[in-house]
């Protein structure tokens, strides 16, 4: 046996000290198993795996043993001990355990994976709690009775298919029924191909249905704008950026105001048009998007008159009045242009 400090911490090492060897750990398996798990698993078979599941704070009140072993179908499995050396049962031990279990799983699946192996199918993972308290075991041993009146609930949800929402198949479907969701749904339907600019008229769709249901609020203004820069990174050339800012200018409703500004401000700020537009001062269009965007790029325009005006030395609620430009957007400007 291996030597051992029995005044640091006598409960957990004289557990370990007593269960990491094979010949007791399987006398004890063997003693306490029930009889249908004993008939599928071999216990000749029992390797000790190293290392702990549980949390820093509680290793005091806790020792747990882990081995895997093979079960008679020729599969993988594991038997985990957690030995409970509180003097009263916890009452959250059913949900611990289970939580301990999915720790396992999690730890086969990321082996698998480092050792380029198939993860499934899951090994089966057999838990005993150990207790040895004062009194008798009052404890709840039922995980789905410690949730109360949403039991029936949460057993249909564990024992029932993965709840899913898959957009790929439901790629001809309108998604205006979503609310502002649906933005949400848009971008997640068409970032996989790449093709945003190509759809930005049901895109608009959405956002006029959205304004017409509901007041469109500042907040509505900041996802949109969120949107609008997630569409411009998930493109990877200067072309295709160009291209989906020429049609997002003829598309969306251009009373969407800061919001378009602010994205103009982005779009001019890291580069996003490449070989399109150049200069975050200079701010010039070129050929490509001059005369099909006047009259719908006033958001730009501002944007770039207030810029101007910026390096001219003029104060922000003037060059508000003058471009249209809210106070905050001006600031934001100021600030990007003198760092």
């Amino acid at each position: 046996m291996t030597e051992i400090s029995i005044e640091r911490r006598p409960h957990d090492e004289f557990v370990k000290n007593m269960l990491q060897e094979e010949p007791m750990a399987r006398d004890f398996f063997e003693s306490n198993l029930p009889s249908d798990m004993l008939n599928l698993v071999q216990l000749d078979n029992m390797q000790l795996v190293s290392g702990t599941l549980i949390d820093k704070e509680l290793r005091a009140l806790y020792t747990d043993i882990l081995y895997k072993v093979e079960m008679k179908d020729g599969s993988e499995g594991y038997l985990f001990l957690l030995v409970e050396h509180y003097s009263t049962a916890d009452p959250t031990m059913a949900f611990r355990t289970l939580n301990y279990v999915m720790r396992i799983l999690d730890r086969h699946v990321k082996e698998s994976k480092n050792a380029d192996r198939n993860p499934l199918p899951l090994p089966y993972v057999f838990p005993i709690v150990y207790y040895n308290g004062e009194k008798a075991y009052k404890g709840e041993r039922c995980l789905f009775n410690l949730f109360g009146e949403h039991k029936e609930r949460v057993m249909q949800l564990f024992n029932g298919p993965l709840n899913l929402v898959d957009i790929s198949v439901e790629a001809g479907k309108d998604l205006r029924g979503q609310k502002r969701a649906s933005l949400l749904s848009w971008c997640m339907r068409h970032s996989m191909l790449r093709e945003f600019s190509s759809h930005l008229t049901e895109l608009g769709q959405y956002i006029d249905d959205l304004r017409m249901i509901s007041a469109w609020t500042e907040a509505d203004g900041d996802r949109a704008q969120v949107m609008l820069e997630y569409m411009l990174r998930s493109l990877s050339t200067s072309a295709d950026r160009g291209a989906l800012i020429e049609a997002v200018y003829n598309t969306l409703p251009s009373e969407m105001g800061d919001t378009m500004a602010t994205f103009a401000e982005r779009v001019f700020e890291e580069g996003m048009m490449e070989g399109i537009l150049k200069g975050k001062l200079e701010g010039k269009l070129e050929g490509k998007l001059e005369g099909k965007l006047e009259g719908k790029l006033e958001g730009i325009d501002g944007t770039l008159e207030a810029i101007n005006l910026i390096d001219a030395g003029w104060h922000n609620k003037a060059i508000s009045e003058k471009t249209g430009l809210s106070l905050d957007i001006i600031e934001k400007l100021r600030k990007r242009i003198v760092h």
